[in-house]
C-alpha cells in the first residue's frame, strides 16, 4: 500500500519499459498497468522522450495515469524539461509564430536538427499528435510539493523568469502560447540546458536559491548520478542527497543503462541556513 507521501521519478527518456516494472515494483500501477495508488501524489521531473526506444508510449503513458489518478482522488504531475522544449520546438505547426514564412521554416530546421541531434526519434516524431504537444506545452516549468521544490534542470537561470513559483510558471507558458516568439524559446532551451549549480559548495548556492522560493529542498533531475559520481549506471541505488541535504537529484541515468526509480522525496532540512 502507497501511503501518503509525495513521490517523484527523474529523467524516462523514452525508457518505456523500465518506467512500467519501476511504477509496479513501487505499487503505482497493477499488472495491466492501471492506477492502484488512490490518493497518491506522483511527480515526473521533465525528459520523458528522446534517446530511449519509445518517448511517445511514455507520454501516454503518463497523460493516462494523470486521469486516472486524478479520477482516484490522486495526482500525477509532470515538469517542463529542456528535451520538452527541444520537442515542442521542432514541432511548432505552421503559422504559430510572430515571424515570417521565410523565417519561421529556417528556425523550424534549426529546432529540428537540434532536437535530432539530441536523441529526438523519428519513430517518435512520426507518431506525435496535437494532443500530445498542446499536453507538453501546458507542463509547469516548477512545482511546490510541501518543502520541496521541484524543477527540471539544477540551474539558477530560472530566476530570469520570475521571482514565485507561480510567476515562472505563467512566464514560460506564456512564451509557449500562440504565438510563440521563436528568440524566446530559444533562449528558454538554452537556460534549462544549464547544470551543476548546487553541486561546487557545501550547499549555499542551494540554500539562497530555496530562500527565494519559499521551500526547503530542491528536487531536480537533468544532471545523469552515475556521470556526477563517476559510477556504472547500475551501480547507482537511488536518488542522491547531496549540497548539504538541500538538493536531490533524480535522474537514475535510465537511459545510460541504470535503473529508473519511483521514489519518495527525501526528507528536508529543518530550517534553512540564516548565514545568507
Amino acid at each position: 500500500m502507497i501511503d501518503q507521501s509525495a513521490y517523484a521519478v527523474g529523467d524516462v527518456h523514452g525508457c518505456l519499459a523500465p518506467l512500467r516494472d519501476a511504477l509496479g515494483r513501487a505499487g503505482f500501477t497493477d499488472g495491466a498497468g492501471r492506477w492502484i495508488a488512490g490518493g497518491a501524489r506522483l511527480w515526473f521531473l521533465g525528459d520523458l522522450t528522446d534517446r530511449g526506444p519509445d518517448g511517445v508510449g511514455v507520454l501516454d503513458l503518463v497523460m493516462d495515469l494523470q486521469r486516472q489518478a486524478a479520477a482516484a482522488g490522486g495526482e500525477v504531475g509532470c515538469l517542463l524539461g529542456n528535451h520538452e522544449l527541444m520537442l515542442l520546438a521542432a514541432h511548432l505547426p505552421e503559422g504559430s509564430t510572430r515571424y515570417s514564412p521565410q523565417a519561421e521554416e529556417m528556425a523550424h530546421q534549426m529546432f529540428r536538427e537540434r532536437w535530432m541531434g539530441n536523441g529526438g526519434k523519428e519513430a517518435d516524431s512520426a507518431r506525435l499528435t496535437a494532443e500530445h504537444l498542446a499536453w507538453v506545452a501546458a507542463l509547469p516549468a516548477m512545482a511546490l510539493l510541501g518543502d520541496h521544490l521541484l524543477m527540471h534542470a539544477d540551474t539558477l537561470g530560472y530566476r530570469n523568469y520570475g521571482g514565485s513559483v507561480r510567476e515562472i510558471n505563467d512566464t514560460i507558458r506564456g512564451i509557449l502560447s500562440d504565438p510563440v516568439d521563436l528568440e524566446q524559446l530559444d533562449e528558454l532551451t538554452h537556460m534549462m540546458t544549464k547544470r551543476f549549480a548546487f553541486a561546487s559548495d557545501d550547499g549555499q548556492a542551494a540554500c539562497a536559491f530555496l530562500a527565494e522560493y519559499g521551500a526547503r529542498q530542491i528536487v531536480h533531475g537533468h544532471s545523469p548520478v552515475p556521470l556526477l559520481l563517476g559510477k556504472d549506471p547500475h551501480e547507482v541505488t537511488g536518488p542522491l542527497v547531496y549540497a548539504g541535504g538541500y538538493a536531490a537529484n533524480f535522474d537514475t541515468g535510465t537511459f545510460l543503462g541504470g535503473p529508473c526509480f519511483v521514489a519518495p522525496l527525501p526528507e528536508t532540512q529543518k530550517a534553512l541556513r540564516t548565514q545568507l
